[in-house]
């Protein structure tokens, strides 16, 4: 009887052992790659998609974009500024950027407030979604991604009503994650972006081209390995200057892309 005890000790055991691996193996995925207070992102293939070079803007132009919190920048540290407002100054003069972000906006919801956005006068519209609908928390949140087919169609909708009322559309796909899974959630909806882009003759501009040309002095993501840091925003807002107007920011020094960023273009 004693041996029967000792071997059912030792398979409960040897089954514990095994659920912890299993467990060890999935969580190590969702760890964010921290760095120095904020997190780096994940290595992700370009979605970009250019039809033709972007027109650079004339003088007093006026672009909204439309997004989340990646566009509001509530979720980075004090003192940063959001990406369109880096790219207003580095093209000053020249356009007037709107920001048009709410937090946990999903393209459906974006879809709804169009209406109700006055945007006479506006020349084009930059349309960053896709984030929230991919829920990229994963089991850490109580909450279901949007079902591609439905997060395209309401993203082809939106390109359909700001073009029926003279606007230029241009897509920015989500910013790569800072953790494995949380890159994993995202990719689906950064290429359903991209082909949404291609299919509607948009151009697809990609968060993750900036990221792999900006030095790595600080993390490009916060600690929540999701939202832009200062950093983030400051090297997709010069960069987005750089497509709109290369040959006006000639002078400008993009930085050398720096060892991790030339780590993930290589990969």
């Amino acid at each position: 009887m004693g041996e029967f005890w000792v071997r059912a000790a030792q398979a409960i055991g040897l089954g514990l052992a095994a659920l912890l691996l299993g467990l060890g193996i999935a969580l190590h995925d969702e760890v964010p790659r921290w760095h120095s207070g904020g997190s780096d992102a994940v290595a992700a293939a370009s979605v970009g998609y250019l039809l033709q070079p972007l027109a650079c803007p004339a003088p007093g132009t006026r672009i909204a974009v439309i997004g989340d919190s990646h566009v509001s920048g509530s979720r980075m540290e004090p003192g940063g500024m959001p990406f369109a407002a880096v790219l207003e100054q580095a093209l000053a003069g020249r356009i007037t950027a709107m920001r048009l972000g709410v937090g946990g906006e999903t393209a459906a919801v974006a879809e709804q407030r169009a209406p109700s956005r006055d945007l006479a006068g506006f020349a084009s519209v930059m349309l960053m979604l896709g984030t929230n609908d991919a829920a990229p928390r994963g089991w850490v949140r109580d909450k279901q991604p949007v079902p591609l087919t439905a997060f395209r169609a309401s993203l082809t909708r939106q390109i359909g009503w700001w073009r029926a009322r003279g606007l230029d559309v241009v897509l920015l796909a989500p910013p790569p994650g800072g953790s494995a899974a949380i890159a994993a959630r995202l990719q689906p909806y950064r290429h359903a972006v991209r082909d949404v882009g291609r299919a509607s003759g948009v151009a697809v501009l990609d968060p993750a081209d900036a990221f792999v040309t900006c030095p790595s002095d600080a993390p490009l993501l916060t600690r929540d390995a999701l939202h832009m840091s200062a950093a983030g925003h400051r090297c997709l807002g010069q960069w987005l200057a750089q497509q709109f107007c290369p040959a006006r920011l000639s002078g400008w020094a993009r930085p050398a892309p720096s060892r991790r960023g030339a780590r993930a273009a290589a990969g």
